[in-house]
């Protein structure tokens, strides 16, 4: 069986928000995420957090830091939740959601009520992201950076 995150294929429109050595980040469908809702994919495959080599989780940790300013910055989010199951496809991965403080659902009810998106909104929201995270003055590498 082939794992389909191996391989991924530049996003459509706004194309990768981040993309370095170690990562991979792209704004969730619209159909099924709403606007902000970033996943994290690792450039290399394995499952689980104890797989991580030291430069992933060195770089993972940072990555989070600036992905969370940024969509805080951008969507006016109150919380940013970090979630990754990794039963369905078992490559790791991890999804970013913006929570506006309007919002009437918090954790895991907010979590668990189905979502969607404007898909303007979220390629809107997604090239804002990707703005920010250049205006840091740090420079993407690697293949299908964008």
């Amino acid at each position: 069986m082939t794992c389909p995150y191996c391989d991924l294929a530049e996003p459509d429109q706004v194309g990768w928000v981040h993309a370095d050595e170690h990562w991979l980040v792209n704004q969730g469908p619209a159909a099924t995420t709403m606007a902000g809702g970033l996943r994290v994919t690792s450039r290399r495959h394995f499952t689980d957090f104890a797989e991580m080599t030291s430069a992933e989780a060195a770089t993972f940790g940072i990555l989070l830091h600036r992905l969370d300013a940024a969509l805080r910055a951008v969507t006016d989010a109150e919380r940013v939740h970090l979630v990754s199951t990794r039963d369905r496809v078992p490559h790791f991965h991890a999804w970013l959601y913006p929570r506006p403080a309007a919002h009437p659902l918090r954790g895991t009810a907010f979590l668990d009520a189905p979502q969607s998106g404007d898909p303007a909104a979220a390629l809107r929201t997604a090239r804002a992201v990707r703005d920010r995270l250049g205006a840091e003055g740090v420079v993407d590498i690697g293949r299908g950076a964008g």
